[in-house]
């Protein structure tokens, strides 16, 4: 009995042994069960991508073959016009708008016209462009135009006080253009306000001789003329000048002139024509009294010289002689 005892209890302790063995066992077999199954599932959809994507190169080469040009339907239409031609329906005819018979023109007999020779065209004579030659066609360069140029850069040099460069240009131009109205008065009006009398005389004595009936030319020298004491030749000046000789101008250093010359009854009837026509200046007031006293015109005289001190802008002296002559003519 006890060795029987005795291997019941190894008995059972080899099955207590084996029961706390079999957890761990089984622990070990579920783990190495969920790894297989994890990798199948991975190796299945790799399968399913790859099907896919076999699939959709299939269906793009399928897409990409080319198409028959001709259909079945194309074919089954030829063999339709072979048989017999097919009669297409024919549009309704549109109407349009009846117009009423026009007259029937007049017949009038045509005569013969002979055949007119058509003119043969002129031979066209080619220009030669020659080395050295100018195209006429370029428009040139006139004296004035010339004379204009200078002109402007005088003016230029007198603005920027260069009178000698100035000086210069006026005489090109005056070369150029001598009948340059604006060139030679501004030479003179430059000769003058240096004191070159004589030279300034000079270019005005051309200008007159050129065009005697130029008002400003034939003034102008003849006040040098004056300022020069060749009275004569200021009077010979101013009696040329033709129509403008008539101006109040003219006609007050006319009357200057005449009074210098002892001639005062031309003097009192130009100096009377220049108040009629021109500005009442108070020396031409002055000068007509002068002339009145000495033709022995006393009266006239005093209220010429009343009215010379009346109009004003006597300078001093003169004042004081128009004051005094007043009187003493009363």
């Amino acid at each position: 009995m006890s060795v029987i005892n005795q291997m019941l209890q190894d008995l059972d302790r080899r099955n207590a042994m084996a029961g706390a063995e079999a957890p761990s066992i089984a622990h070990h077999l579920k783990a190495v069960d969920a790894g297989h199954g994890g990798r199948e599932w991975f190796w299945r959809l790799v399968a399913a991508l790859l099907l896919i994507a076999v699939v959709w190169v299939a269906w793009v080469a399928y897409q990409l073959q080319p198409s028959p040009l001709a259909t079945e339907r194309a074919f089954n239409a030829a063999d339709q016009a072979r048989s017999g031609p097919i009669v297409a329906a024919a549009p309704a005819p549109v109407p349009l708008p009846v117009a009423a018979p026009a007259p029937m023109p007049e017949v009038v007999p045509v005569k013969e016209v002979k055949p007119v020779a058509e003119p043969k065209p002129a031979p066209v004579k080619a220009k030669v462009a020659v080395k050295g030659t100018v195209d006429k066609r370029e428009r040139t360069r006139t004296a004035s135009d010339i004379a204009d140029l200078h002109f402007r850069r005088a003016a230029q040099f007198l603005n920027q006080g260069r009178v000698s460069e100035a000086e210069a240009q006026l005489a090109l131009a005056l070369k150029a253009d001598p009948a340059h109205l604006a060139a030679r008065q501004a030479y003179v009006a430059l000769l003058l306000e240096q004191r070159r009398v004589d030279m300034a005389r000079g270019l005005l004595r051309e200008a007159v001789a050129a065009n005697p009936s130029h008002a400003p030319f034939s003034l102008a020298l003849a006040r040098v003329h004056a300022e020069q004491h060749d009275y004569a030749g200021a009077l010979a000046v101013l009696d040329a000048a033709g129509s403008a000789a008539q101006s109040p101008d003219f006609q007050s250093l006319r009357a200057v002139v005449l009074q210098r010359m002892g001639q005062h009854a031309e003097a009192v009837s130009a100096y009377q024509q220049a108040l009629r026509s021109g500005p009442q200046h108070a020396s031409s007031w002055m000068g007509l009294a002068i002339s009145l006293e000495a033709l022995g015109h006393r009266p006239e005289a005093a209220q010429a010289y009343r009215r010379a001190l009346g109009a004003g802008a006597l300078a001093g002296e003169a004042k004081e002689y128009a004051e005094a002559r007043a009187k003493a003519l009363d």
